[in-house]
C-alpha cells in the first residue's frame, strides 16, 4: 500500500481552542513544528469546534480500500481543489494513521 499513498494530499483545518493539541501531535509525530499556513494546508478555522482533517487522492483502488474499511468516501465534485483530485476522505483518525504510521505529512505526499 505505500505506493499507494504516493500522491496523496492531506489537509487540517483547526479550530484555534486546539490547535496547540494538533501541533503537538503533529510535531511528535513528524519532527516538524507547524502553524496555521505554514505549511499552507494546515489553516486555521474559527467557524471550527475542532479539526477537519482531510486526504485527497485520486487513486480508484485506495478509494475502495478505505469505504471496505468503514470510511466515507466523497468521490465527484469538482471543488476537490479545482478538480485536481477525484476523492475525499474526512476522517482524522485515517488522517493522524498516515502521519502517524505511515510517515505521511501536511501537504503533497
Amino acid at each position: 500500500m505505500a505506493n499507494a499513498l504516493q500522491g496523496l494530499l492531506l489537509q487540517a483545518e483547526v479550530a484555534p481552542g486546539v490547535q496547540a493539541d494538533f501541533e503537538q501531535r503533529y510535531a511528535n509525530a513528524t519532527g516538524q513544528n507547524v502553524a496555521p499556513g505554514n505549511p499552507p494546508d494546515y489553516q486555521d478555522q474559527n467557524n471550527k469546534w475542532g479539526s477537519e482533517l482531510r486526504v485527497y487522492f485520486n487513486d480508484p483502488t485506495l478509494a475502495a480500500s478505505f469505504a471496505a474499511s468503514g470510511a466515507h468516501v466523497e468521490q465527484g465534485r469538482a471543488g476537490y481543489l479545482s478538480g485536481a483530485y477525484a476523492y475525499r476522505v474526512n476522517n482524522n483518525e485515517i488522517w493522524w494513521d498516515m502521519v502517524e504510521n505511515s510517515g505521511l505529512h501536511l501537504g503533497l505526499n
